[in-house]
């Protein structure tokens, strides 16, 4: 196998799994917390934004395709009359946290190799990239006219439910990885 066909597996597997893990998670959330859901799409806790940032984290921008195809996945009854918007909402739902964290990184907030990420520049990632998120969403929502969009209202539930969604699943997954370093290196 050739380095370069090496690299294309790669990123093939790291899509499937972005796709798979963001589809799957947004399927949670709705069984989870569709009491708490503002309007269609819009929550005030949303998982699998807590699974973009994840991803796009650890896997930049393969990530970010297999959350763009997710979200495609996610809104396939609408692509026959709607593809546009359905595009631009699939490459704003997965590439959008991508941009953001190119950003933090040219800002320096950021490190590339994220091993000196610090609780303070998550926080900062994820405030960010929230806003951005449910902006560019509302902003879509409202050109392409869906969901009979009310963009002042409805960016804050989407703000919120979005750092809502990242904080649970960033957290939980800090503490389940605390409790897995405790189990295998007991403190004696």
């Amino acid at each position: 196998m050739t380095r370069w066909s090496s690299i294309a597996l790669q990123w093939a597997l790291m899509t499937a799994v972005s796709t798979l893990l963001f589809v799957g998670f947004f399927n949670l959330n709705g069984l989870l917390f569709a009491q708490f859901e503002h309007v269609e799409r819009i929550n005030w806790v949303f998982l699998p934004a807590g699974f973009r940032v994840l991803l796009v984290l650890t896997m930049d921008v393969p990530a970010a395709l297999g959350i763009a195809l997710a979200t495609l996945w996610i809104n396939r009854e609408l692509l026959a009359e709607q593809w546009l918007p359905m595009a631009c909402i699939g490459l704003a739902s997965g590439f959008g946290p991508w941009l953001v964290k190119l950003w933090m990184q040219w800002r320096g907030v950021l490190h590339r190799d994220l091993l000196h990420l610090s609780s303070t520049s998550l926080l900062q990632y994820v405030l960010v990239y929230a806003a951005v998120n449910a902006i560019v969403h509302q902003a879509l929502f409202w050109w392409f006219a869906l969901h009979d969009s009310q963009p002042w209202v409805d960016v804050w539930p989407m703000f919120f439910g979005d750092l809502a969604g990242a904080l649970i699943v960033l957290y939980t997954v800090k503490l389940g990885l605390s409790w897995v370093k405790n189990r295998l290196h007991p403190k004696d």
